[in-house]
């Protein structure tokens, strides 16, 4: 199992990549909870916080695809700094807002500005595409990041939240952006790794979103992010109603906790099923394990349920990012990968929304209807569009573990 991993990182630039990019994608999950706990603490307005925050995830999921096509346009250096230098003057201005008590109105420009700020999973996958691109290792590349991902939103929350409330109510906003400018300057410095620019044709082409299939893994990460907005707001509110609402944390990081040892063992073997196949059989499966939370009646039982569920988490997440890397041009991939982030950003907010209203109409236990009928969409959807899934682009073929680095970067080895 080690052997897949030891691989990947034997590559030179290997090790300084992922490392550079575990400490630049914590900024996304680390901002929403900061926010939250940053103007709740100056203000003790918790609906403020929570609009102020939804705007701020809406930002990502519409500024985000644009930043990405930059990015994929004029190269990730090139293109990332002016977009982190935007992201961080939001997030400096609503620091501001609310260390001098300024008109809560100035908080919403702000975050709107804060949006622009790059999608690093997306840029690293990008770099792990180029260097492995048609080769076994890319699949293992991919697990690694997702089980990044899987860790910095496990993480990243928790200390956000800890440093507003023991700290200073901007400290958790304030690490974020450090992290960020620390993180994405160590990934863009490395340009050993970094992907070419796209063609002109390429770039100044339609979007990729006009792609059947990578429309099809919007919509069905929409459908995921309902789920998993869904869990987050439900489960605290069954925990509260159990009357151990702290313990909440406990049961949503065991879905967490499956799911990176799942994506680690997704990333140790090879699979020989078709991605469409294997997409809609996650789906599924995911799907049918979280019909048991209609008849959970306490948290331990909540806790091995999620963690079920959790297990096929990750391998779906892995498999949609290698769908999309057939689907979209090489040299587009970092956009195509963003949409799926946006679509998710949309639905865990959309998500949070219909499980508030069904706990407050039905109660908590009822309200798990959102994220398991949310989950059986996200199977229709795949169902669907399953024959859209099978479509790859056209493309001229590329040697396997040959790497397709920039010119830059061709002529530094």
């Amino acid at each position: 199992m080690l052997g897949s991993y030891r691989d990947l990182f034997a590559t030179p630039g290997a090790k300084p990549l992922a490392a550079a990019g575990l400490l630049a994608r914590a900024p996304r999950a680390m901002v929403g909870l900061g926010i939250v706990g940053m103007l709740s603490q100056r203000t003790g307005d918790y609906a403020l916080a929570g609009a102020v925050c939804a705007v701020f995830s809406v930002s990502i999921a519409v500024l985000g695809p644009m930043v990405a096509r930059c990015i994929d346009r004029h190269g990730q250096r090139r293109a990332a700094h002016p977009a982190l230098a935007v992201a961080l003057l939001g997030l400096t201005g609503l620091v501001v807002c609310s260390g001098t008590g300024s008109t809560p109105w100035a908080d919403f420009p702000c975050v709107i500005a804060a949006g622009a700020i790059p999608n690093i999973g997306g840029m690293l996958r990008a770099r792990w595409t180029a260097m492995y691109r048609n080769g076994p290792r890319l699949h293992t590349a991919f697990s690694v990041e997702s089980v990044a991902d899987e860790m910095t939103f496990m993480i990243g929350p928790i200390l956000a939240l800890t440093l507003a409330t023991a700290v200073l109510p901007e400290a958790g906003v304030l690490c974020a952006m450090a992290f960020a400018l620390v993180g994405t300057v160590a990934v863009t410095s490395q340009r050993r790794t970094e992907p070419a620019p796209a063609e002109r044709d390429t770039a100044h082409g339609p979007s990729v979103l006009g792609n059947p299939g990578l429309r099809t893994l919007t919509l069905t990460f929409a459908a995921l992010g309902c789920v998993f907005g869904g869990f987050d707001l439900t489960c605290v509110a069954f925990a509260a109603e159990q009357g151990h609402k702290s313990e909440a944390s406990v049961a949503l990081a065991c879905l967490a906790a499956t799911s990176c040892l799942a994506g680690l063992v997704t990333g140790a073997v090879r699979l020989n099923s078709r991605l469409p196949v294997r997409m809609l059989a996650g789906m599924g499966a995911l799907a049918l394990c979280t019909v048991p939370l209609l008849f959970v009646r306490s948290l331990p039982e909540l806790a091995v349920v999620l963690m079920v569920v959790g297990v096929f988490v990750s391998p779906s997440m892995i498999t949609a990012n290698s769908l999309v890397e057939r689907l979209v041009p090489a040299a587009r991939l970092n956009e195509g990968l963003t949409w799926l982030l946006s679509g998710l950003s949309v639905g865990m907010s959309l998500g949070t929304l219909l499980a508030g209203w069904a706990v407050d109409r039905l109660g908590a236990h009822t309200a798990f209807v959102v994220p398991v009928g949310c989950a059986g969409c996200a199977v229709v959807i795949v169902l669907s569009g399953l024959r859209r899934l099978g479509a790859v682009r056209q493309e001229e073929p590329h040697r396997v573990g040959e790497p397709a680095l920039s010119g830059g970067a061709a002529a530094g080895r």
